[in-house]
């Protein structure tokens, strides 16, 4: 089996969808198809399939996504594939997998995190100037809505409730495989010391209930929210880490103005993430929108309890007050308190976390990409 894997960047540096797509590829690359990745340009550490760089060609953002699904579409005509899978908008595939989400309701939810009609109209602005988005947006409006569409893999009940409000697929044409992540489980003598070590290095007693938010943006991924909840009596006793490369400016204000600054920690972009959250005992992610956040899997295949919204995909696999909380809106900071409030006691967080890592093999990367594989595999014989 030929398989063309179609992304603008390969880094896992980047963000979470290159990591997932290395740790997908490597592990689709032992179950045996024939891949080569068709990309903009590649890690040079990248090794681990074939890969044909199609080079950086434009001046701008949006000229250099159209020339690069392009040329992506003219390379792949020239060669014979049994599957072409698309992660991002492009002009034909036979696999659509949005790790992005859909391209208007991912945009919908980036206003709705404004917190009023003025900053949202001035969004509304933003988005329709924003010739790259209105390129993203039609590329996948033609691909969805074509008379024979292809099959769409969805990260997520989530995923696959806004592909039906969006587009008119046929039913059989979206498929549900929910998100993974490769995330290796410390021995309990590792785990310790890990915890210790870390809290150690920020400055936190091992008694201290310690949260962790991790994301590159902070505003999509509801910060504010959370510094407002720790404000509140109900969460006094809680320290929170915050790790991820957006600009903390205005929350370390926030913070200050809270009253809660010695309580905050920014500690900018990690390259030990995975170590982190073993530091942690839990994870707070009151996202806008994700279509099926990594965080959260991570933080849960290593035992920790997340509270995350219904705006997130990931929090369908939380059992809400047995590993974890959902919250029906990011922006109830109430709730959020409440959420930690219950969760300061050390026996509830042993609990919470025995039930979590007991999700390791739903959340695994090798079950998404096995369940991708048999996508491949029905493409193939023609559905």
């Amino acid at each position: 089996m030929k398989v063309a894997f179609l992304i603008e960047r390969l880094d896992s540096r980047r963000g979470g969808m290159e990591t997932s797509a290395t740790e997908f590829l490597t592990e689709m690359a032992l179950l045996g198809p024939e891949i080569l990745v068709v990309t903009q340009i590649a890690s040079p550490e990248f090794s681990i399939v074939p890969v044909h760089q199609m080079g950086v060609r434009g001046v701008g953002r949006t000229a250099r996504y159209r020339n690069f699904v392009r040329g992506a579409q003219q390379f792949l005509k020239a060669g014979q594939w049994d599957i072409i899978h698309a992660v991002t908008p492009c002009l034909d595939c036979h696999l659509y997998q949005p790790r992005s989400g859909i391209t208007q309701q991912a945009l919908n939810r980036t206003i709705a995190v404004r917190k009023n009609w003025l900053t949202r109209s001035l969004r509304k602005i933003g988005a329709a100037l924003n010739s790259k988005q209105r390129l993203l947006q039609r590329l996948e409006h033609q691909l969805l809505s074509r008379e024979k569409p292809p099959m769409v893999a969805a990260l997520s009940h989530f995923m696959r409730h806004q592909l039906e409000s969006s587009y008119a697929l046929p039913p059989e044409n979206i498929r549900d495989v929910f998100n993974g992540v490769t995330v290796p489980l410390p021995d309990a003598m590792e785990r310790k010391a890990i915890r210790k070590k870390l809290r150690q290095e920020t400055g936190l007693d091992e008694k201290d209930s310690v949260a962790l938010f991790a994301g590159h943006n902070f505003r999509r991924k509801g910060l504010a929210n959370i510094l407002e909840a720790l404000a509140k009596p109900q969460a006094q006793n809680w320290r929170l880490l915050v790790a991820g490369k957006d600009s903390p400016a205005g929350y370390e204000k926030l913070a200050r103005e809270l009253g809660i600054a010695n309580r905050v920690q920014f500690l900018g972009s990690r390259s030990d993430m995975r170590q982190l959250y073993l530091a942690a005992d839990v994870c707070v992610l009151p996202s806008y929108y994700d279509p099926c956040s990594r965080t959260v899997l991570e933080a849960m295949s290593l035992g920790v309890p997340c509270i995350a919204t219904v705006f997130d995909g990931s929090s369908e696999c939380i059992t809400h007050g047995e590993n974890g909380f959902v919250l029906q809106s990011p922006d109830d900071v109430e709730a959020i308190a409440a959420h930690l409030a219950a969760l300061n006691d050390r026996a509830t967080q042993i609990k919470m976390s025995e039930k979590t890592v007991a999700l390791r093999e739903k959340l695994s990367m090798r079950r998404h990409t096995q369940e991708i594989f048999s996508l491949y595999q029905t493409i193939v014989k023609g559905f």
